[in-house]
């Protein structure tokens, strides 16, 4: 049987619609916009981050939270997690409007990609965007807040709380064995958004519904398909792949039958 692309009854603007959130399409439009290319895929996305934000990319081998305050210590600089030291996939710090993305260089390609653009996210949308929200605001004084400079008054305080926002050093971890998990509550959303976003910046869901071959007519076999074509032509590490596949197949109807989803579970 020869391939047969899905056919998107959609338009590129309701397909992303479905995957994002309003926050996050405009995380991924402005970053784009911010770098002034689109990259190819497979992407890495660290030229490209170098270009759209004022992030520096830093790999550490067998990435530890003690070996990012060796780091800042080796350079003459002061900072210590509030935890004790453990393994981690990556790690973003942010503060002043600049940001550091460490990552574990002994990582594969695909997870360093993926815990890239994962931090990407959280900086654009949970720290970037809320600055520049807060200061429409309140003005250009809040970044003292934002820096923790100063105290925030009670409104400050009121606005930073409905803003979601976190004073002074903002900083986000990537678990070893949580990266992509389900949590719960907030938290479960806030990572959940990230991942959503760093999946749109890697391998759009418009991109890869346009190239996605779901001829087959059973679920198995057309999920496997569209796994496969993350990994190797979008470069999205196995678990990932396997979990944004089948939400875009039943984003557009062809997800798993009734039937199916008994013998699946």
């Amino acid at each position: 049987m020869s391939h047969q692309p899905l056919r998107i009854w959609r338009t590129t603007n309701e397909i992303t619609a479905m995957w994002l959130d309003s926050a996050s399409q405009e995380a991924v439009e402005r970053f784009w916009q911010q770098c002034g290319e689109v990259e190819p895929y497979p992407r890495s996305l660290e030229r490209s981050l170098s270009l759209a934000l004022p992030v520096v990319l830093v790999k550490l081998p067998h990435l530890k939270l003690q070996g990012v305050e060796s780091w800042f210590a080796q350079r003459s600089a002061t900072f210590q997690f509030n935890c004790r030291s453990r393994a981690v996939r990556g790690c973003l710090l942010a503060y002043g409007g600049h940001g550091l993305i460490f990552v574990d260089g002994a990582d594969p390609e695909d997870e360093r990609r993926f815990t890239v653009a994962h931090e990407v996210a959280h900086f654009i949308v949970d720290y970037w965007l809320v600055r520049e929200r807060a200061c429409a605001k309140f003005g250009g004084q809040i970044i003292e807040v934002f820096d923790g400079v100063r105290r925030p008054s009670v409104s400050e305080r009121v606005g930073a709380l409905l803003a979601g926002a976190q004073l002074g050093v903002y900083t986000k971890l990537i678990e070893r064995d949580e990266a992509g998990a389900a949590t719960q509550g907030a938290v479960y959303q806030i990572e959940d958004r990230a991942d959503r976003v760093a999946l749109a910046l890697l391998a759009p869901p418009e991109d890869v519904l346009a190239e996605a071959d779901t001829s087959a007519v059973n679920f198995t076999l057309r999920h496997e398909s569209v796994s496969e074509l993350l990994c190797t032509r979008f470069g999205l590490p196995a678990s990932a792949g396997a979990t944004y596949a089948r939400s875009l197949l039943e984003s557009v109807g062809r997800g798993p039958s009734w039937v199916e989803t008994l013998r699946l579970r």
